[in-house]
């Protein structure tokens, strides 16, 4: 006869929000949050040929200052893109950019190229190494981008968000 037993059920490990940040891996976070860092100065800087201070106009939040959004660490919010830094539950940072199809429908998808090649130039790695190509997600789906930048305007500036616009060039 044979006999079969119970398997016991494994101790369950108390579930924690912290990540244990090895060197390595604040080495890379580091590295991903230059990136958006650049990402976000190349969008600012590409707003700064329209005419309109609406299109110039642009939403920063800091999540950090927010408990709520452990995960969330930045955002740059305009008509055109949202560009988000964000951290998995691993501890590893990623940038996420939205674009709204309607704006690109409307000024044509030159802008959001220029952009998308900046991303890519400043998370593509230089020596044959991963480095921080994984960190980079374009997110290919329309997202509605220009109603999240009017709620996150008309709710104004808080502690958490401010709220900018890109100075167009002093013509000589």
């Amino acid at each position: 006869m044979v006999t079969k037993t119970k398997k016991q059920p494994k101790a369950q490990q108390p579930k924690t929000n912290y990540v244990m940040l090895t060197p390595e891996l604040q080495h890379n976070n580091d590295a991903v949050m230059k990136a958006y860092t650049k990402i976000v100065q190349k969008a600012t800087e590409l707003m700064k040929k329209f005419e309109l201070s609406k299109y110039r106009t642009y939403v920063e939040v800091d999540h950090t200052k927010n408990p709520q959004n452990a995960q969330y660490v930045a955002e740059f919010v305009c008509h055109f893109w949202n560009i988000t830094l964000s951290n998995s539950k691993e501890g590893k940072s990623y940038i996420f950019i939205n674009y709204d199809s309607a704006f690109i429908e409307k000024f044509g998808s030159n802008l959001t190229n220029q952009l998308l090649r900046e991303a890519y130039r400043v998370t593509n790695s230089e020596d044959g190494t991963i480095g921080i190509e994984y960190a980079l997600r374009v997110q290919f789906t329309d997202y509605d981008v220009h109603n999240y930048f009017y709620r996150l305007t008309f709710e104004g500036e808080t502690d958490i968000i401010s709220i900018g616009c890109a100075e167009r060039p002093v013509e000589a």
